[in-house]
């Protein structure tokens, strides 16, 4: 088998060689989703603004999501589609650690954001209302968000610590990826960054979302005995529906990125470059939908956001 540097230079050369098709085909795709997280985040921080009720805890962490989104189509796959179309990273090593470690960021503030939104639900569903007012004031929830950002950029911080460039220009994936061959102690790094991940974090959002579903079960019970639909019950069932919206874009989340988690702990593993050109094509294109998927959900669930799209859109 093709040691990693060899197994390097044959991606390189079939992304580089590609035929008309197959450039304008890959191109086409990746664009379609540079586009649409741009302009469907851009449409859903305007909604939020404009929508009744936008100074609401679960809006601002949705607004922070939004933003990342945005800025990863922006400042990320835009670069992508670049290397993408010429078939190679024209862009220096400068931009490839930028791209890299904005990636990393990126996926950091999204997982660490819906933490805080599964955490928020938990508050606003099972706790006391007062215990939910006193935590969720302005200052906490901005301190909250500066503090995903912090957390994350800091993360990055340490990958450099180990070396001066971690990230690698992968023509695989047509982006800067860990470099596992050249960066020390990248590989081990990454690894246990995902278990942490899979170990800390999305249990939490597990405990939160399961305690919220058996309040709503419990609460909807109640409203079913009683056959009467007080004003308190409308606004329970109001918080239910919108934590069900959150709950969904966690699993539209974990359906982008799980192949893709799997895939790099596999190369990780396994050995850097191992996988077809292909393959790691689609891993690319699958989790970056996630970037691109929040708006269609918000849209789909939520009326009085449909509306405000259509205002938007519309110049109104």
């Amino acid at each position: 088998m093709p040691n990693a540097s060899e197994r390097e230079r044959l991606l390189a050369m079939s992304l580089e060689n590609r035929g008309v098709g197959a450039v304008v085909w890959e191109s086409m795709i990746c664009a379609f989703i540079v586009v649409s997280a741009f302009l469907g985040n851009t449409v859903l921080c305007l909604s939020l603004y404009k929508t009744k009720g936008f100074q609401t805890s679960q809006n601002y962490y949705i607004t922070c999501l939004a933003v990342t989104d945005l800025l990863y189509g922006a400042l990320c796959m835009s670069f992508s589609l670049g290397a993408l179309v010429r078939g190679k990273w024209v862009f220096g090593d400068a931009l490839c650690q930028s791209q890299g470690s904005l990636i990393f960021i990126s996926v950091n503030v999204s997982l660490f954001t819906m933490t805080l939104i599964a955490i928020n639900r938990y508050f606003k569903i099972c706790r006391p209302i007062h215990a939910h007012r006193k935590l969720y004031n302005r200052r906490n929830i901005t301190l909250s968000v500066v503090l995903t950002w912090v957390v994350s950029i800091a993360l990055v911080l340490v990958l450099f610590s180990f070396t001066n460039q971690p990230f690698r220009f992968h023509p695989g994936k047509f982006n800067c990826f860990f470099d596992f061959i050249h960066g020390h102690g990248v590989r081990l790094y990454m690894i246990i960054a995902y278990c942490v991940v899979c170990v800390t974090i999305f249990p939490v959002i597990t405990f939160c979302y399961l305690k919220v579903y058996r309040k709503v079960r419990e609460h909807f019970a109640e409203i079913a005995k009683s056959e009467l639909m007080p004003d308190d019950a409308r606004l329970f069932i109001k918080e239910a529906k919108i934590t069900k919206m959150l709950f969904i874009t966690v699993v539209a989340f974990l359906a982008c990125w799980t192949p893709s988690v799997c895939l790099d702990l596999f190369e990780a593993i396994h050995g850097a470059y191992s996988l077809p050109r292909q393959v790691y094509y689609w891993q690319v294109i699958t989790f970056s939908c996630s970037s691109a998927i929040n708006p269609v959900i918000y849209g789909f669930m939520r009326k009085e956001l449909r509306l405000a799209y259509k205002n938007i859109l519309t110049c109104r």
